[in-house]
């Protein structure tokens, strides 16, 4: 058993494929607040970094990538936006269905971590106390599709389970009691295209 075991391993390790590439994409960012009283309009940033992608013989495989990340918040009907420059790392399970030799689709699905790098806000300029936290995970969702074995291009939804950003004000209240307005999680679409060396 544990030469067929070896075997085995040995067969999967050989047509295993490994690959390194570049991925880049436009990121279209809208947290969403707990409160109806703080709506957003989305945020355009994009993302760069490099991309690994290890796929078996069953279709089956696992794609991470090192992606340095622009996105941020922006407040409807307000000159208040927030712009923040992240390194997220997700880890994805990925399906991929193949056509001939020539294009394929695939479905991805893991979990990410992100590190905020740096930001830049103007919301200082109300009377509100702003957090932003330094610390993000969640979930991301992607579909596409493959051309030539080399060239991926696809969808891909990240869905923040953490709050991301807090609002507190003391405005309106009495005494000065400081009573919290709203959180947010971030929400964010990207059109990303990797290509593979």
């Amino acid at each position: 058993m544990i030469t067929l075991a070896i075997l085995c391993m040995s067969v999967f390790s050989l047509q295993a494929g490994i690959r390194i590439g570049i991925k880049a994409g436009v990121n279209l960012a809208k947290p969403a607040f707990s409160t109806d009283a703080i709506k957003t309009d989305n945020f355009t940033g994009f993302q760069v970094g490099p991309v690994i992608e290890f796929s078996g013989l069953t279709g089956f495989g696992v794609d991470a990538a090192i992606l340095y990340s622009q996105q941020g918040l922006k407040i409807k009907d307000l000159s208040l936006e927030e712009r923040a420059s992240t390194l997220d790392i997700p880890v994805n399970l990925k399906m991929k269905f193949s056509l001939a030799d020539i294009a394929g689709c695939y479905l991805s699905a893991g979990p990410y971590v992100s590190f905020r790098l740096d930001d830049q806000t103007n919301i200082a300029q109300v009377k509100t106390d702003w957090s932003s936290k330094e610390f993000g995970a969640g979930l991301n969702f992607g579909a596409g599709f493959e051309l030539l074995k080399h060239l991926q291009v696809g969808v891909n939804y990240q869905l923040g389970l953490n709050e991301d950003y807090k609002v507190i004000s003391s405005i309106g209240n009495v005494g000065g009691i400081i009573s919290e307005v709203g959180n947010a999680k971030t929400r964010i679409w990207s059109i990303t295209a990797a290509y593979f060396f």
